[in-house]
């Protein structure tokens, strides 16, 4: 055996290292020219060729250096000064937030070397719905099967709370491919936004007669809704709806609802004059239902029209898959010539079936007839019992062919009444946890499982399952049916994976200290969910069977609800049944959020005597609809009585001299009888 020898390292590694490590800039350009090629691009965007130009912006196509393809460019008109910046900038940011496949995905935001701004995005092809519809033989079908996608993409903006103010066919790429994206959100704005600002906006851009003159008026003309041409109307997400009705009636007649000059068309809109396309345009063969459909989405008042795109949408699903629309108010042998045009196969085979039974009826009753003298009596017997036998078979037969049918639409509708399930918990959770909360979370889970029965994969089944699992502390079940990162709620995970080996139920409750040390930590992993913390707390105080020491529980509520752990706390003295709140910073004893119930969260704990302590503010109103007997304000500095309150059960109330106004305290607070109002 060779005796040890420690390790050397080998000179000709060391070299090898140092040449493959310390190249000069050929040898580097030689291993990678692409690496290199990228580094020494200096010249971002080249090759730009004008696509469009606009009143504020023109559009070009270029080639990104970067990422070696072409792309479509955004840039502020030269001739547009510092005033246009931010409106330039802003419509970039909100087409950016919109993350939807029928939506135009907005790349980069910046500002160029002469510093204005610009921004970039896929670059598509030249053809738009305008286009397709003045193309030779336009397929109706094809285009309807396009607005549908352009009503999924309106109705997400209108769930981020965007509407888009400027829908036309111009606005919508369309080619051939089925590629289909919505477009220049320019005149985008928040649902609820105001006109407010517009004596600051550009002097090209100041309104007359509602009217932005940016080489057009705010909107497009044929297009825009009667409260886009009238000052001061409100607009709101029918605007859209109108807009894509109007879209609708290019589709069907190859003309917007309104024709003329620019100011007989601003008058018409104005008056919501919109002519019925099957009487303005009779050779156009328009279907009654998408008359009907037309009518109602372009109703000069908006609560005429469809509430929302996902209706207009649903509609125009329901008049391609053969079902009547809801615009158009069926009857009943409507609905029934839509049954027959949907199962024509069916009604054919069935036709078919009842005249050969009727031959082979007729043959065998004249074969009967022969044979009466023989059997008269027997004959009309058989006769009959075999007429009745022929009708049972063909109207079991009918009555499967139904049955089939019915059962093809059915699997459809599960999925629809799963969601229904789904929803109908979250109504009841949202209303009665605060209320009956045991028998709420039970029922909410048995229409929740019904869901999932229905629809195994159904994702706000599984949203609602995990929030059942958070309130009841189940965080162990929680984590094996986790939502996904996009879900409202994603964020309970944080809470659940800190608390992983929490599997509490209705009738195993954690204790009091397991409940309060969730409650700190919960501050700490996540200030925001005060409602989610004040449902957890509902929940176990009205299954817990022992309330003792229930003040600290109670302490850690507040103490999160407030943002604050080290200088709001309780102290509860059970033999005189007075609580004592002390706090050195601003307190609220409600949860101000949507989803909290509104209700002081002193109600969990039972006291008839109560006394505030501390220099922040404290809102009288908190205490409302507690059984207070005695209540001790002359510790606290700052008291603000701004609305009105019911403690049914007061008897006294106890305040320094000089510190608040009688008259006043009297007029806020409500009791069952006169209370006393004592000066110390």
């Amino acid at each position: 055996m060779k005796p040890f020898e420690p390790y050397k390292p080998k000179r000709r590694l060391k070299g090898a290292y140092a040449e493959a490590t310390q190249l000069n800039h050929q040898g580097l350009q030689a291993l990678c020219p692409s690496y290199t090629g990228l580094s020494e691009a200096d010249i971002r965007f080249r090759d730009s060729v004008l696509l469009g130009k606009g009143a504020v912006k023109e559009v070009y196509k270029t080639f990104n250096n970067h990422t070696q393809r072409w792309i479509a460019m955004a840039r502020l008109r030269a001739d547009r000064g510092p005033e246009f910046y931010d409106m330039f900038v802003h419509e970039a940011w909100l087409t950016a937030s919109l993350n939807h496949p029928n939506i135009i995905t907005i790349h980069d935001v910046g500002i160029d070397e002469d510093g204005r701004p610009f921004f970039t995005m896929d670059l598509k092809g030249a053809s738009n719905l305008g286009d397709r519809i003045k193309g030779p033989k336009p397929d109706r079908r094809e285009l309807l099967q396009i607005f549908i996608k352009v009503c999924d993409a309106v109705a997400y903006a209108h769930s981020r709370g965007i509407i888009h103010l400027d829908l036309k066919p111009e606005n919508i790429q369309a080619d051939e491919y089925g590629d289909v994206l919505v477009c220049d959100w320019g005149l985008a704005k928040q649902i609820g936004e105001t006109e407010d600002g517009e004596d600051e906006m550009p002097s090209a851009l100041r309104p007359i007669d509602n009217m932005t003159l940016v080489g057009e008026i705010k909107g497009s003309l044929g297009f825009m809704a009667p409260e886009q041409v009238i000052p001061g109307s409100f607009k709101d997400r029918r605007t859209d709806v109108y807009a894509l009705g109007c879209i609708l009636h290019l589709i069907m007649t190859g003309h917007s609802p309104f024709v003329g000059s620019p100011e007989q068309i601003l008058e018409a809109t104005r008056n919501g004059e919109v002519m019925p396309p099957r009487q303005q345009y009779p050779d156009q063969h328009i279907p009654e239902a998408l008359e009907a459909v037309i009518m109602k989405a372009t109703a000069k008042l908006p609560e005429d029209r469809y509430d929302s795109a996902e209706a207009l949408r649903d509609e125009i699903y329901n008049f391609l898959g053969g079902y009547s629309t809801v615009a158009e108010k069926p009857g009943f042998f409507r609905e029934a010539r839509l049954f027959l045009a949907r199962n024509r196969i069916p009604v054919a085979i069935i036709l078919c079936s009842v005249v050969a039974l009727s031959v082979i009826s007729v043959l065998f009753i004249q074969d009967l007839k022969r044979q009466q003298r023989e059997t008269a009596q027997q004959r009309e017997r058989a006769a009959q019992e075999r007429e009745r036998a022929a009708q049972e078979r063909v109207r079991a037969e009918t009555v499967s062919i139904l049955y089939q049918g019915e059962l093809d639409r059915s699997e459809r509708e599960r999925v629809e009444l799963a969601r229904k399930l789904v929803t109908s918990a979250s109504n009841l959770k949202r209303l009665g946890i605060f209320i009956k909360p045991a028998e709420t979370v039970r029922e909410a889970r048995k229409l929740v499982d019904s869901a999932f029965s229905l629809d195994p994969v159904c994702a706000s089944a599984r949203l609602q399952r995990f929030s059942l699992d958070c309130i009841t502390l189940n965080f162990e079940a929680a984590l094996r049916h986790q939502v996904t990162p996009d879900s409202d709620v994603a964020d309970y995970i944080l809470f659940a994976k800190g608390f992983s080996y929490f599997d509490f139920s209705e009738e195993r409750r954690p204790t009091v200290l397991q409940l309060t040390t969730f409650l700190e930590h919960a501050l700490r992993i996540n200030p925001n969910r005060n409602a989610l913390m004040e449902r957890i707390v509902a929940y176990d105080y009205a299954t817990r069977p022992d309330k003792d020491d229930y003040v600290s529980v109670v302490e850690s509520l507040l103490q999160y609800a407030n943002g604050q752990s080290d200088e709001l706390f309780l102290e509860y003295e059970a033999v005189t049944s007075s609580l004592t709140l002390f706090h050195e910073q601003n307190v609220r004893l409600v949860v101000m959020d949507e989803w909290g119930s509104n209700e002081c969260l002193l109600r969990f704990l039972s006291f008839r005597s109560f006394k505030s302590v501390g220099k922040g503010r404290f809102y009288l109103k908190d205490l409302h609809n507690l059984q207070i007997e005695t209540l001790d304000l002359r510790s606290c500095e700052t008291i603000v009585i701004n609305e009105s309150l019911n403690l049914p059960m007061l008897r006294t109330v106890y305040i320094r001299k000089g510190q608040l106004n009688q008259e006043k305290i009297r007029k806020a607070i409500t009791a069952n009888e006169p209370f006393e109002i004592i000066q110390e």
